[in-house]
């Protein structure tokens, strides 16, 4: 027998969890469309922080730092890229699992048949 309110501690568990993965990948998003801006401006990605693609985005809504349209396309291509890297990437992958588990070979599968198995059909 189950306690009472086990169903929905289980689904806020679940909820939970599903929250905490989302905000994971927006965090890994933030990060990609900081790695992808640097990138573009030509400086070293690897010192682009979580927040850089946000200050860019600030300062670019205030108008500071010389933004002009080139430079928003810039910052928007590498925020909708690093959303794609963040979200697209685990789940190409997860369907590139999926997608091989069940399936037989389509090449390599083939062999010759042994003296056994050719006396068994009858063919010697």
């Amino acid at each position: 027998m189950r306690p009472p309110g086990w169903y929905h501690a289980f689904v806020a568990a679940k909820t939970l969890a599903i929250l905490i993965v989302i905000g994971a990948a927006l965090l890994a998003a933030l990060w990609f469309a900081s790695f992808f801006l640097y990138a573009s401006l030509r400086m070293n990605p690897l010192h682009a922080g979580w927040w850089a693609w946000l200050d860019a985005a600030r300062a670019a809504r205030a108008g500071h730092d010389g933004m002009v349209p080139k430079g928003a396309r810039r910052l928007i291509g590498s925020g909708v890229f690093g959303l794609l890297v963040a979200f697209g990437g685990p789940g190409l992958g997860w369907y590139a699992l999926w997608e091989r588990s069940g399936h037989r070979r389509l090449y390599g599968s083939a062999r010759f048949a042994s003296d056994a198995e050719i006396r068994a059909a009858g063919l010697l």
